[in-house]
């Protein structure tokens, strides 16, 4: 499955690792492979959970309801997710002015609305 290192094998089992220090602000961490981040962005995948542990505060709800959307996303690799939370409290609610500024659909919010038209 896996050639030697510099191999132009296209599989690999090494691991992206990013080494971070968390801090009081820290919520959550999602932990998913190329199934999931193939068909979303860590911020939408960060919305969703927020909005999830706001609901219900369950972290395994949180990582089915992940995998759902990518499955409606028509992913294609495999796809496994982890939610952790760092308090067991749920994240508290933000509150988000209301502007009156006309906004435009983002290339995340055009990528859904055409999988959803093109199910149709």
């Amino acid at each position: 499955m896996k050639g030697p290192k510099g191999s132009t094998c296209p599989l690999s089992s090494e691991p992206e690792l990013e080494e971070m220090v968390l801090t009081e602000e820290d919520e959550f961490l999602i932990i998913g492979c190329d199934g999931l981040w193939d068909v979303m962005s860590s911020q939408y995948a960060v919305t969703i959970v927020r909005k999830e542990l706001m609901t219900h505060n369950d972290p395994e709800k949180c990582s089915r309801v992940l995998v759902r959307e990518a499955l409606k996303r028509n992913t294609c690799d495999n796809l496994t997710v982890l939610v952790v939370c760092f308090s067991k409290d749920p994240p508290p609610r933000i509150e988000i002015l209301k502007s009156h500024k006309r906004r435009s659909i983002s290339a995340e919010g055009l990528d859904l609305l055409k999988g959803v038209l093109s199910n149709v």
